[in-house]
């Protein structure tokens, strides 16, 4: 969504520290002009400009056993055509760290609105989003240790009752043998269970090799693979089969140019309560080209497949790439600027759901 894209741009931030620096307050606004050339995600879908201010604080604890962090946060978005599209969107995220001892981990919670496109459902919705997480670490001896990931969200649609609300817990359980000093290899096991109001009721198992850490020289990140089965019970029937993965990679060419890299396969629902095996690419580059004047240029392309599985994916399949460049400029230690532009097309075998989008953005920050 264009309104979100015009407030990723840097963001200037105040620091108030105290209780002898473990304690620390930062507080960030920005300002910023979008156009979204289809603000619907769909074939003929109407386009817009806005006006987005975000206002946001950080409170952050680094003392004692548990460390905390915590944002409180507010997009207001103010639409030219679309005017009943405006939202006031807070968010809210707080997450506890146990770094010391030998189970460490960490537990977040977190409540947000959000407003965006969605290309699957082809509209422009709003949904209130509540998340849990739980992450834990063990070592069993020097060469192996446990994680434990624990996860739970809920997707709650507002003014829109064509959307079904989608509610998710996952728990997955890897071990990690300590191969070098640099990587670690693993293997894994996650099932996931999701519940749609249109009826649906999923379960997705999977298991997974694969490595993290330093896959080759200079190529750092983490890399898995694997096979998945989901089953559909409740309002469709349905088993899919289908290999899973997930990779990101980054490789510091030198030191101006980074590049980034990350793929993915996995099973999704729909706002409409349709299973959707996607498969996706993406390939950016951030370069700095003096380090004196901190400018700052990133670019990137993205390409992904998805499949609308069972009855109701009625066979649709989306094939979408897009490409972006942004650049961002210091303006002195008070303020910053930044630019960015966004085309993607998604070419679709349903008709409604082919369509070209253009974004671009304007954004200031200043610190206060």
């Amino acid at each position: 969504m264009m309104a979100a894209a015009a407030v990723m741009g840097p963001r200037a931030s105040a620091v108030l520290e105290f209780n002898d620096g473990h304690d620390e307050i930062n507080v960030t606004a920005s300002y910023g002009i979008t156009y979204d050339s289809n603000l619907f995600a769909q074939a003929g879908g109407g386009g817009d400009s806005s006006q987005v201010l975000a206002l946001g604080s950080q409170y952050t604890r680094r003392a004692g056993l548990i460390g905390v962090k915590a944002s409180l946060g507010l997009t207001a978005t103010r639409f030219h055509k679309f005017s009943g599209e405006d939202f006031n969107n807070p968010a809210l995220d707080a997450t506890f760290t146990k770094e010391g001892g030998r189970l460490t981990g960490s537990f977040g919670l977190s409540a947000r609105r959000e407003s965006r496109s969605d290309a699957a459902a082809n509209v422009f919705a709003s949904s209130w989003n509540y998340g849990s997480s739980l992450q834990l670490r063990y070592p069993i001896n020097r060469r192996y240790y446990f994680t434990s990931n624990t996860d739970f969200s809920l997707r709650d649609y507002v003014e829109n009752d064509a959307l079904f609300n989608l509610k998710s817990y996952a728990e997955s359980l890897d071990v990690f043998y300590v191969y070098s000093s640099k990587l670690d290899l693993l293997g894994g096991y996650r099932i996931r269970w999701g519940d749609a109001e249109g009826g649906s009721r999923t379960v997705d198992n999977a298991l997974t090799l694969g490595a993290t850490g330093g896959i080759l020289p200079k190529l750092n990140g983490s890399l898995r693979a694997g096979y998945q089965w989901r089953e559909e019970s409740g309002g469709t029937e349905g088993s899919f089969r289908a290999l899973t993965s997930s990779l990101a990679l980054t490789w510091p060419v030198t030191t101006r140019v980074t590049l980034t890299g990350a793929a993915s396969k996995d099973f999704t629902t729909t706002a409409t309560d349709i299973s959707v095996n996607v498969t996706a690419f993406g390939l950016s580059a951030s370069l700095r080209p003096t380090f004196k004047l901190r400018v700052t240029l990133n670019a990137g392309v993205d390409y992904s497949i998805s499949d609308f599985l069972g009855s109701r994916g009625g066979g649709r399949q989306d094939r979408a790439w897009s490409a972006n460049a942004g650049l961002s400029v210091p303006l002195g230690n008070r303020f910053s600027a930044s630019i960015s532009y966004a085309y993607s097309d998604n070419h679709s075998n349903v008709a409604f759901s082919d369509f070209a989008r253009q974004t671009a953005s304007f954004n200031l920050s200043a610190r206060f």
